[in-house]
């Protein structure tokens, strides 16, 4: 995949021989807007990029009536411009890199600056004829670029556009110069930190779309399923499936929860029955979703509700019953006195009955990457109209953007490195990536661990983790990290092992439970851009004790042994090719 991004026919797309992307009005389609003569973003331009192809009669999948597209209002790069000159946000900007005010009063100032006059009054008339909830995205110049994705750094916002005209365009307005003050939060200074990128290279666009969703009772605005899928899955939790079967990733409600930290149905489209969780019913019950982010039309934000607060019958196709007793079943008709829902979406992904929507989404994962001539990853919503009378469900298609554009997909090269200053080497790996110059290394021995000790050994873990302060470390233990049963591995919360960069799930001849493949516990952690690395030591995985014993010891009690090394550990996973190092630094990079 090296170098093939900028040869993809999606970044030829709209280039000006400057470099610059930019739409005249007569190239855009009925549903898509613009105000400005600046550039639309990395966002706006691939959803543009994919309905431009299926307007010159290309096709996508064999159902492509069924996918439908929000409408799109694109506020260019120029507005942004005028914004950052006016309010002499720059200024702001150096101080805050001067240290001489925070971050939160760098953002204050932002949110707080006056808009361009012109601008206002496009967006009055927009909002004079647009009364539907609306989303307000980020739409970057530097996201979805061929070498950084900014992936999740900058915000989204959703409004309920009630209320009176003068009402919902300051509320609009607000929204928008809060994506501009994204630009400048603690995520993005600290994303374009890590890849050398100096803040004046980068120009916010906005897209504002109609939000997808029906009005359901108790005044809650949501689509019944939001999702993100990709084309290429670094992460297969089985033997069964390849990285090109790509996964998905499902939840109810908004698809916030799909590409956060939250639980959500994983699957793959060519395997849809196939769980990460396995078959264990108490599992599949314990990582299932029950908390749906909604639009509230009352207070006109997003807020939550767990699933009985909905009060939706359609919450039937998507779900199944937990009894009292604890027993899984698929419903037949209401709830039963008791029981309770979960989402697992098993008949939705399984059957045809309600809509065809795996077939859709693998030939759409498919099409799609064909028409980018790149693995990629989209967003999606799939509604259900209310009432008797509305058409059935649609898919709408949200997001789309190259994989390849994301410099954690692409091939990763493991370097040669002599024995003496390997520490781990397996050929399992399930994650994709490199993380260089770690100096500390947390390690519990598995041929040491105890059963009974296993609660102060995963504190003791949570105390380094505190007391690290954010400063990075590889972690490798026996079994699952952060399981309940501590006869299967450490029985760690996900908030004492925050600071690890690399986990290592050691399986040994005497110590050997299933490994972490696929749970929501590992879906943090991949979400977290950590390196996950199984090591299977029947199936000729290494680890150097050795090389272990040269390192200097920083603390070691309760079984945990905390070391440093001073010329700091070099860490790989090469998701292709499902090979895993770690090795001192000093070994290539």
């Amino acid at each position: 995949m090296d170098g093939k991004p900028l040869t993809s026919p999606f970044f030829r797309f709209g280039r000006e021989p400057g470099g610059k992307y930019r739409f005249a009005a007569r190239d855009l389609p009925d549903n898509m807007r613009v105000f400005g003569s600046g550039q639309i973003g990395g966002k706006a331009r691939g959803l543009l990029y994919v309905i431009n192809h299926l307007h010159r009669g290309g096709r996508l999948t064999d159902r492509d009536d069924l996918i439908g597209f929000p409408d799109s209002f694109v506020i260019t790069t120029d507005v942004y411009d005028e914004f950052m000159t006016t309010n002499r946000v720059a200024e702001a900007v150096r101080a805050r890199c001067a240290g001489d005010i925070t971050t939160d009063e760098l953002q204050a100032r932002i949110v707080a600056g006056r808009f361009p006059s012109a601008a206002r009054d496009a967006l009055a008339e927009f909002i004079g004829a647009e009364h539907r909830p609306l989303a307000v995205r980020s739409s970057s110049l530097m996201e979805d670029s061929p070498d950084h994705s900014f992936a999740g750094i900058y915000l989204s916002e959703f409004l309920g556009n009630t209320g009176p005209d003068e009402h919902r365009l300051d509320r609009l307005i607000q929204s928008i110069k809060r994506v501009y003050a994204s630009t400048f939060g603690r995520n993005a200074r600290a994303y374009r930190k890590r890849h050398g990128l100096a803040w004046e290279r980068e120009k916010m666009a906005v897209l504002i779309q109609n939000m997808i969703g029906s009005h359901y009772p108790h005044d809650l605005f949501y689509p019944l399923i939001g999702g993100v899928a990709f084309s290429l899955n670094f992460y297969p939790w089985s033997d069964r499936l390849r990285p090109e079967d790509g996964v998905v990733r499902l939840v109810v409600g908004v698809g916030t929860r799909a590409v956060g930290r939250e639980y959500a149905r994983v699957f793959s489209p060519v395997f849809p029955g196939l769980r990460p969780e396995g078959a264990d019913t108490k599992t599949i019950i314990r990582y299932s979703q029950e908390t749906v982010d909604v639009l509230d039309m009352n207070t006109g934000t997003l807020g939550q509700r767990k699933l009985p607060e909905l009060d939706n019958p359609l919450l039937g196709e998507v779900c199944s019953v937990v009894t009292p007793d604890g027993t899984l079943y698929e419903p037949v008709s209401r709830l039963p006195a008791g029981a309770r829902y979960v989402a697992t979406f098993t008949r939705f992904i399984t059957r045809s009955h309600v809509f065809p929507f795996t077939p859709l989404i693998r030939e759409l994962l498919t099409g799609l990457e064909r028409l980018f001539e790149l693995p990629v990853d989209i967003e999606f919503a799939v509604n259900f109209p209310a009432g008797h009378a509305a058409p059935g469900p649609r898919f709408y298609l949200l997001q789309a953007r190259p994989l390849g554009g994301r410099p954690e997909h692409r091939r990763i090269h493991i370097p040669d490195v002599p024995s003496d200053r390997i520490l781990l080497s397996c050929n399992h790996v399930l994650g994709n990536g490199k993380h260089l110059e770690i100096n500390h290394l947390v390690f519990v021995d598995p041929g040491t661990y105890r059963f009974d000790r296993a609660g102060a050994a995963a504190r003791r873990v949570g105390e380094i983790d505190q007391e690290l302060e954010g400063v990075p470390y590889v972690l490798i233990g026996p079994g699952r990290w952060g399981t309940t049963n501590p006869q299967l591995g450490v029985p760690v919360q996900y908030g004492e092992i925050a600071g690890a960069r690399v986990i290592v799930e050691m399986a040994t001849e005497s110590f050997a439970p299933e490994l972490s493949y696929g749970t929501h516990f590992y879906a943090d952690m991949v979400a977290s851009g950590v390196l996950y690395l199984p090591f299977r030591e029947e199936g000729g995985d290494w680890f150097n004790r050795a090389l272990l014993q040269r390192f200097s010891v920083v603390d070691n009690q309760d079984g945990v042994l905390h070391v440093y090394v001073e010329s700091g550990l070099n860490a790989y996973a090469d998701g292709a090719g499902k090979r895993g190092l770690i090795a001192v630094t000093g070994t290539g990079g």
